[in-house]
């Protein structure tokens, strides 16, 4: 969902300019889009949208870098193709990490789980991704520093883990020395451009090419080629979602809506301590939150409408977030609200409904015909929240509003 784009995308890009890393790829994040993402989601998914306003303006900081990342567990395979062959050209060979393939492994041991054990490799989008990289490193043979080879296989593993051989659009090519490029729908991918219908674009290249992978559709990278936005959005991802996205030190978008992936989202993910977005709205995903959002002090957005999940929201950290916008809303969440999130002090946005939570009693009241559903937590199973609902359908009036 981004009704909350303009200011969302202000803080993201004060986040980027607050490391150095401003560029003119990233201009776009400053346009409201609000009305075209709102009008293209109900159009996907034939459900009416609400909009709402909010100020133009944020700013935040940022700290030290983060701590180290803790060991991260290798992605279970999921159902899917077998990867695309790759029809190498002769290059020269270089020395040091790439065409190495016992250093290739080590600084991924090192650097993405730190642990020692290789077998690691040898099943599922691990197995797949060190195979690639294998040969990228000798067909490309000019992406050999440690960050570049941990940013490619991370990608890598992604693309693997969510079958894609199968997306719709930037799926790698036959060749890995293709330049042939690709557009994805995104909001903060590299090269934005916007069709007749004003949706957003990412122009790149396809993805597991030769072509630096921060020019691949839906990435961006900061000046210093760290990888900073992976969005890449409507796009008919499957499988799941990989434990290696979390040892992305500089992320600060990570935003998979509107495909259809499934399993958890993986509690890794809360080591990613510089994240402001995190959209994965509209998928499969289920099973409990279990994010340590007391790590994730930077998170801005949380944006998991449309899924499956479950469980309750309690001891999450809610207390330690600096939320603007959350939308936990068509999930399958029971149990109170936490009295904590309404008691963030920079929350703008709060959608909750369509579930089977408790609202604190001082959240209970009445709805007028001016008032948007979307404000309220509703109890009818339907779902079908529409402002001519009373006090009888409509439990409990959300903190946004409440404020204000």
């Amino acid at each position: 969902m981004k009704l909350h784009t303009t200011l969302i995308s202000g803080a993201f890009v004060t986040a980027v300019a607050a490391e150095g890393t401003a560029n003119s790829r990233l201009r776009h994040l400053k346009a409201d889009s609000k009305s075209l993402k709102a009008s293209s989601k109900a159009a996907k998914r034939g459900k009416s949208r609400y909009s709402s306003s909010y100020s133009s303006s944020y700013s935040m900081s940022y700290g030290p870098p983060p701590p180290p990342t803790p060991p991260v567990l290798p992605t279970p395979n999921p159902t899917r193709s077998t990867p695309p062959p790759t029809t190498r050209s002769p290059t020269a060979q270089p020395t040091g990490t790439c065409c190495n393939a016992a250093a290739l492994r080590q600084t991924i041991l090192d650097k993405v789980y730190n642990s020692d054990d290789g077998s690691i490799f040898n099943s599922g989008p691990a197995k797949d991704a060190i195979a690639w990289l294998d040969g990228d490193a000798c067909d490309c043979g000019q992406f050999c520093s440690e960050d570049q080879v941990v940013q490619r296989y991370i990608l890598a593993v992604l693309y693997f883990s969510t079958n894609g051989n199968n997306w719709d659009s930037c799926s790698a090519p036959d060749n890995i020395q293709n330049d042939d490029t690709c557009q994805v729908q995104s909001s903060y991918g590299n090269n934005i451009i916007s069709d007749d219908e004003g949706k957003t674009f990412s122009s790149g290249f396809k993805w597991l090419t030769c072509n630096t992978e921060c020019e691949w559709g839906g990435i961006n990278c900061n000046q210093n080629g760290l990888i900073i936005a992976t969005d890449v959005e409507d796009n008919g991802l499957t499988g799941t979602l990989p434990n290696e996205v979390a040892a992305l030190p500089r992320l600060f978008a990570f935003a998979l809506e509107q495909n259809d992936i499934s399993g958890t989202i993986p509690s890794t993910y809360s080591n990613l301590a510089r994240l402001v977005i995190l959209d994965l709205d509209f998928n499969s995903l289920e099973g409990s939150l279990l994010l340590d959002l007391s790590k994730m002090t930077k998170l801005r957005q949380l944006d998991l409408n449309n899924n499956n999940l479950e469980g309750t929201l309690g001891g999450l950290g809610w207390e330690n977030t600096d939320l603007l916008f959350l939308d936990l809303s068509r999930n399958n969440f029971v149990g109170p609200i936490p009295t904590e999130i309404g008691n963030l002090p920079n929350l703008r946005s709060v959608q909750l409904y369509c579930n089977q939570l408790e609202a604190p009693l001082e959240w209970v009241n009445c709805p007028t015909a001016d008032m948007v559903a979307d404000d309220y937590i509703c109890d009818d199973s339907s779902c079908k929240c529409t402002e001519e609902y009373t006090q009888e359908t409509c439990t409990a009036k959300l903190a946004s509003n409440k404020s204000g």
